[in-house]
């Protein structure tokens, strides 16, 4: 197994039971930068239908480049791995902004939510900290450009702890 499918195989071990629950969909984070009323929100919400992050649809992702700064929490840790998966699927082979979405979504920083900060290790759990990491090394190694890449700084500042 080479090192990429043994990366796709610890995030599906990771995040293998993450759910999304209530949390943010990718449809409804549209309306919400959109400002739209809570009945239009809910009309977009139903057009994602994925139970599993697995089977969140590509076209899904590659749409929806801007997701990660409306999700909440739940909507973060449900659909990162997905964004994880389909960059390694697709590499640099797009013309989605998605691709730099999947290497920010890891900011070190966490998410803000009610009011509280959310540090990374508040949000995930170790595995999946450590499939984070991982995924962000081999972006920085195999797919980022040699002095041009995204994921340097939060790997060095923060995710490199889990290596």
């Amino acid at each position: 197994m080479d090192r990429k499918a043994r990366l796709l195989q610890q995030i599906h071990e990771a995040f293998r039971d993450v759910q999304l629950g209530d949390g943010v969909t990718l449809h409804e984070t549209v309306a919400i930068d959109d400002g739209l009323p809570s009945q239009e929100r809910q009309s977009a919400r139903r057009l994602d239908t994925a139970v599993r992050w697995q089977d969140v649809p590509d076209d899904h992702i590659a749409r929806h480049s801007a997701a990660f700064s409306f999700l909440d929490t739940r909507g973060h840790i449900f659909y990162a791995p997905a964004y994880m998966c389909w960059l390694l699927r697709t590499g640099d082979n797009t013309e989605s902004n998605s691709v730099s979405s999947a290497r920010l979504a890891f900011d070190p920083w966490g998410k803000v939510e009610g009011g509280k900060r959310l540090k990374p290790h508040d949000m995930y759990s170790l595995a999946q900290c450590r499939a984070i990491a991982q995924y962000l090394l081999y972006v920085y190694e195999v797919l980022d450009e040699e002095g041009m890449s995204q994921v340097k700084q939060p790997l060095d500042t923060y995710w490199s702890q889990y290596l």
